[in-house]
């Protein structure tokens, strides 16, 4: 991961391990996270984990609003 960053960002690994940190490591998977999501929605490969029932549902409870169907 030391080299995906110290690439990303165009810094020698050196100077990534004196001064980086773990919240360099958080945004670099981030980051990555994002653009494989981007790139797999405009190929259209991205998919959604929730339907819209189950996240009106979710949101209903964490209101207080739950409906007993």
């Amino acid at each position: 991961m030391l080299d995906a960053i110290a690439k990303r960002y165009s810094v020698l690994p050196s100077h990534l391990i004196q001064h980086g940190d773990t919240f360099d490591l958080m945004v670099m998977d981030v980051a990555v996270s994002y653009e494989r999501h981007a790139n797999n929605k405009h190929n259209g490969t991205a998919h959604q984990d929730y339907d819209k029932e189950s996240l009106i549902k979710a949101m209903e409870s964490v209101r207080g609003n739950e409906t007993n169907n």
